[in-house]
Formats: structure tokens, sequence, C-alpha cells
């Protein structure tokens, strides 16, 4: 019996042996919706199976979830910090993120052009113009993450209402994650008028395709955990990865149709 003990607890031992050899990582989420909640649950997992200790301070790797944990961060010096990772940051380049030196992360969305590339393709139809209804004050961040040879961007004060008689010159519609487009009413009036004059939509939001958007992708968040981790040891040629997606598209039934 003491033999078994004693060989129960040299495993034990050499288990935290390992995990304490490695870094000691934070998980900063700052968001409680659904799918920053799944995240940290399988980015726990995947530590845990790879060794590695999670605390909840002094740690030397910090994975953030979320803007407002980044914006933290950026502000905070904490110098046995030697590596933030991070996800959940609809806009990395507007904080500065591709410049800091120990800043990596994993968009949450697909770049717009990559979405657009993913529809034309998968649909087989050649590539054409996608009209880009934005907000005035999102039109500046809009411009960075939509390239004039793939996107027409155009601008409304209060609604999207007011556009929607240039949107009628296109064919595909691409939503940009714009606080006032997003605003219930606005999408809904949005879609509304799209699909009395068959319009399609596309997004890299995969949450609007509960509302009808024709043409989005989903997330691979288990992926998405799993790179995050690797992030821990790795050095990536790039300071921001792409969003993993999960194989093959979602699209609504008036698209199919």
């Amino acid at each position: 019996m003491v033999r078994v003990t004693l060989l129960v607890l040299i495993g034990v031992l050499a288990f935290f042996s390992e995990a304490l050899s490695g870094e000691r990582v934070c998980i900063v989420n700052t968001y409680s919706i659904p799918p920053a909640k799944k995240l940290e649950k399988l980015l726990r997992k995947e530590l845990a199976t790879r060794n590695y200790l999670v605390t909840e301070g002094d740690c030397t790797v910090r994975i953030l979830i979320g803007t407002p944990a980044v914006e933290k961060a950026l502000k905070d010096d904490a110098p046995g910090v030697k590596r933030n990772i991070y996800t959940f940051v609809l806009f990395p380049e507007v904080l500065g993120l591709n410049r800091k030196s120990n800043f990596y992360g994993v968009r949450i969305f697909p770049l717009p052009s990559r979405t657009v590339r993913d529809f034309f393709r998968s649909r087989r139809l050649r590539r054409r113009l996608v009209v880009v209804p934005v907000s005035k004050e999102m039109e500046k961040i809009a411009t960075l993450y939509l390239p004039r040879k793939y996107f027409r961007v155009v601008t409304f004060s209060d609604t999207p209402t007011e556009v929607f008689r240039t949107l009628l010159r296109y064919r595909y519609v691409y939503i940009f994650p714009d606080p006032k487009l997003l605003k219930l009413v606005n999408l809904l009036t949005l879609l509304d008028f799209g699909k009395k004059n068959r319009l399609v939509f596309l997004t890299g939001l995969p949450d609007l395709a509960h509302y009808g958007v024709d043409f989005t992708e989903p997330i691979d968040y288990k992926r998405l955990a799993s790179e995050l981790v690797d992030l821990i040891e790795k050095t990536p040629r790039a300071k921001i990865l792409p969003c993993p997606l999960k194989r093959g598209y979602a699209e609504s039934k008036t698209l199919r149709n």
C-alpha cells in the first residue's frame, strides 16, 4: 500500500513539476457573452491538457478576452508579464496592437476581403464590387479594413435608410461591425429593405445568420483556443493571426433558393 501511495505521489509531483516549470498563465475575460464564456472554458481545458499552470495573479503570460481587457493591459505596467495574447478585439490595428512588441492576437472575425472572397469562390461567381453602409462615426475605421479595390463605402448620419437608394445600384452588401448599423431597429430595417429588393448580404459576424444574413462563416472556437495557447511559446510571423473558421460556410435559405 505504501508503495502504491508513493507511486501516485511521484506521478502527481511530476505533473506539477512539469506545469510549474513552464509559464504561469492568467485568463482575463471581460465579456460575459456566451461565445466568450465558451472560449474561456475551451482555453482552460486546452491549458490543462498541455500542463500549463493557470493562476489568478502573478503570471508570466496573460490571455486577454475582449477589448476592455486589452486596453487595461496596455495601461498596466506589469514587469513580470512577458507576453500578452488576445482575441475578441474587433479592431486591433486601431489600438496599435500590430506595433506592440509583446502583444500577439487572433482575430475574432475574418477580414472583410476574406469573407467576400470566400463567398464568390463558394458560389463560383465573378467577383464584383460590394457596397458597405457605415455610419459617419465609423467611416475612418471602416476604410482601414475595406480596400477600395473590392468595396464601396457609403456613409449615413442617423439611419441606413439614408443610403437605401445608393444600395440599389449594387447586388451585394457587406455588413460591417458598426455599432449604429447593428442597432436592432437599423439592422432589421436594412435587411427587410434588402429582401424586398433582392440584395445579397455578406458579413464576417456569424451571429447575424440568425437574422437572415445571406452569407457568413462560423468561427471554430476549438481551434481558436488551441491557437491562443500555441502563442504562449511560439512567435508567429504575423502579429495578428487570422480568425479560424469552420470548414464550409453558412448561408440563409433565401440564398439557396
